[in-house]
């Protein structure tokens, strides 16, 4: 990861809920001709995604099922947008090289705009397509992801004109404010109350309680962040498992420093 603002505030992407339930649908039905056939729905999508901690090729294999749901059904708004969401964690969790990530970016932005096409007041579309959007300027480097910054600021702002309740924009424009510099226009202050806003809608999401945490520390505010953080280790019901188990193990190296830091 770079050292930008970017590269950091970022990660909360990992928290994203999916947004509709999970569940094991039946993927076998006869055809009349008595013959078994796989359909496969994004339904299975979903649910092979929620195991990519334990095999990176789910990412592929939600994606193959995506996209030939896409060809039958071409405006599935639906399936449009978590197609953006899973080349996004393409990017985070599978690319090993920066022109990987730089393709699985650029993918998710192309989708993103193709829901915007769709249904160009949709806060979730508008949400993957400035994920990806910020993800890929910070692939790109440190001048892309600055000069995309304005365009950032606007697609957050409208999500939350077309959702004031979006939980993951607020969440990302917590972490814009904790981490960009005074003189872009970050505020330590407002970062918080922003990120408390998004737990208030979602309490389960572990990236924004990291995130949190961290401003709490940089508040020096140690047993609040610490509070915060074991509040994310104990969580019974994380909104997403996958994130929750990567996001945990940082939470624990987090409590250590935090800690370190008190003496």
């Amino acid at each position: 990861m770079g050292n930008n603002a970017f590269s950091i505030f970022i990660l909360l992407l990992f928290a994203i809920l999916i947004s509709s339930e999970i569940s094991s649908s039946d993927v076998y039905k006869n055809t009349s001709d008595n013959k078994v056939v796989q359909v496969l729905e994004l339904s299975d999508a979903r649910h092979i995604l929620l195991n990519y901690h334990r095999d990176s090729q789910n990412i592929d294999r939600s994606i193959e099922i995506i996209e030939g749901i896409l060809i039958e059904q071409p405006e599935n708004i639906e399936a449009l947008n978590f197609l953006s969401r899973v080349w996004l964690t393409y990017g985070y969790a599978k690319a090993r090289t920066r022109d990987d990530m730089i393709m699985a970016f650029d993918s998710g932005v192309k989708v993103a705009q193709k829901a915007l096409e769709v249904a160009p007041n949709n806060a979730d579309a508008h949400f993957f397509y400035v994920a990806n959007l910020a993800s890929l300027g910070d692939a790109k480097g440190m001048f892309s992801s600055l000069f995309m910054l304005p365009k950032i600021r606007r697609e957050l702002d409208l999500i939350l004109e077309l959702d004031p309740n979006h939980a993951y924009a607020l969440g990302m424009n917590g972490a814009l404010y904790l981490f960009l510099p005074g003189i872009l226009g970050g505020d330590i202050q407002i970062s918080e109350i922003y990120m408390r806003r998004a737990l208030s809608l979602n309490p389960h999401m572990s990236s924004a309680k990291l995130y949190l945490a961290m401003n709490l520390r940089k508040q020096k505010r140690y047993d609040e962040a610490i509070e915060v953080l074991l509040d994310l280790v104990r969580d019974k019901e994380p909104a997403f498992y996958p994130d929750w188990y990567l996001n945990r193990k940082y939470a624990i190296v987090l409590i250590s420093r935090i800690r370190q830091e008190k003496r």
